[in-house]
C-alpha cells in the first residue's frame, strides 16, 4: 500500500476546506454592495426609547443603519425626520434590533444622495 496517496488526498481536502471557510467568512463580495438604491431614510426615535433609530426603506425592503438622527443631519429638510435618496449600501450580513423587537437587515451607509 503506498502511503503517499492518502497524505496527498488529505492534504488536498484539507486546504480546500481552508480556502471555502476563508471564502465565506471573509467574504468582502460585490454581492455584499447594493447600488443605486432609492428610498426613504428616515428618523424614528432612539431605539434605547423604543424607537426604531435610522431606517432606509427600499420598495422590497427596509434596512436598520447605525447612528441617530445628528449624523444625518445633512440629508433631512429642517424640521422633517424622513427624505428621499438614492444610496449605495453594504450589507454587513448582521441584522439589528430596533423599537418593540423588530429586526432588520443592517447596513452601513457608502454613499447617500438625496432624492428628486
Amino acid at each position: 500500500m503506498n502511503l503517499k496517496t492518502p497524505k496527498l488526498i488529505i492534504l488536498f481536502l484539507i486546504g480546500g476546506l481552508l480556502f471555502q471557510a476563508c471564502s465565506i467568512f471573509g467574504s468582502n463580495s460585490s454581492e455584499d454592495v447594493l447600488f443605486d438604491q432609492t428610498g426613504t431614510l428616515s428618523w424614528n426615535g432612539p431605539p434605547a426609547a423604543d424607537g426604531a433609530g435610522i431606517l432606509f426603506e427600499t420598495k422590497s425592503k427596509t434596512y436598520g443603519a447605525p447612528g441617530n438622527r445628528e449624523d444625518y443631519n445633512d440629508y433631512f429638510p429642517e424640521n422633517k425626520n424622513q427624505v428621499q435618496v438614492i444610496a449605495d449600501i453594504k450589507l454587513t450580513g448582521e441584522t439589528t434590533t430596533r423599537g418593540w423587537g423588530s429586526e432588520y437587515p443592517e447596513i452601513t451607509f457608502l454613499e447617500i444622495k438625496i432624492g428628486k
